[in-house]
């Protein structure tokens, strides 16, 4: 019995060295209480991060974190309730992570609201907010997070958008004009940074099985849609890439939507 455990210790151990390829990573993930986020924070746990996930909804949040610790317990795992619809939200985030870690290594701007209305229905409250947490949030989280980055030569930030972001959503046009926004502002940014070894990643998704999920194609069931963890591994795939490169941009779909 004894020896079964020491093998079974052993086994574990192995796994855990083995697949810690993320260990003293600092990864910022917005958006993280549920969906998309929740995927890339449990994903990148496994990979041994150092994780600082906000999201508006405490309790959700806070079960990801006791999730992500017991899938890596050499992690450090914190947790900041937050409406990034405040700028001064935006700030205290930024000062957690540097209070608590060097830098960040990892920024994944997640976060996002959908509202799919007619444009001659939309109402400018709704316009406002989807500005404010699709656009205003990613790009002063990433300006504040920038210096670091340039100071050191080195970081990845990855933002998820939507194909939204490149061809359109009837009965969506202000949501996609946020994401039409993102990928522009995230494509310049590159042309800024990518001479300091700084990486910058679209995802542009297309319906995914979240409680966001905005419109699909007629006659595609949910089971036939993306998945959160599709995302995930793609998010991973492109952080893991050698520094050498980088994945600007990336159209999931899924294989077969009927």
């Amino acid at each position: 019995m004894r020896a079964t455990s020491v093998a079974v210790a052993n086994y574990k151990a192995l796994v855990r060295n083995v697949a810690m390829r993320l260990s003293g990573k600092l990864c910022v993930i917005t958006g993280a209480s549920s969906g998309i986020g929740r995927a890339i924070a449990l994903r990148f746990a496994r990979e041994g991060a150092d994780l600082l996930l906000t999201a508006r909804r405490d309790d959700a949040l806070r079960a990801v974190v006791e999730q992500a610790q017991q899938l890596s317990e050499q992690s450090r795992v914190l947790s900041l309730c937050a409406d990034l619809r405040q700028p001064a939200a935006i700030e205290r985030l930024v000062e957690c992570a540097h209070q608590n870690w060097e830098a960040v290594d990892v920024l994944v701007n997640n976060a996002g609201i959908g509202y799919f209305t007619p444009t001659a229905e939309v109402e400018l409250e709704r316009i406002e907010e989807l500005w404010q947490v699709n656009v205003r949030a990613p790009i002063l989280l990433t300006k504040m997070v920038l210096p670091r980055m340039l100071q050191r030569r080195q970081g990845t930030l990855l933002f998820v958008a939507s194909l939204a972001g490149k061809y359109g959503v009837k009965g969506g046009s202000v949501y996609a004009a946020t994401k039409f926004a993102l990928r522009g502002f995230a494509d310049s940014l590159f042309q800024e940074v990518r001479s300091y070894g700084i990486r910058v990643v679209v995802l542009c998704p297309g319906s995914t099985a979240t409680a966001f999920s905005g419109p699909t194609a007629s006659g595609t069931s949910r089971s036939g849609i993306l998945q959160p963890d599709d995302i995930a591994e793609i998010a991973l795939a492109a952080v893991l890439l050698p520094v050498t490169a980088t994945v600007s941009e990336v159209e999931l779909r899924p294989t077969n939507p009927s």
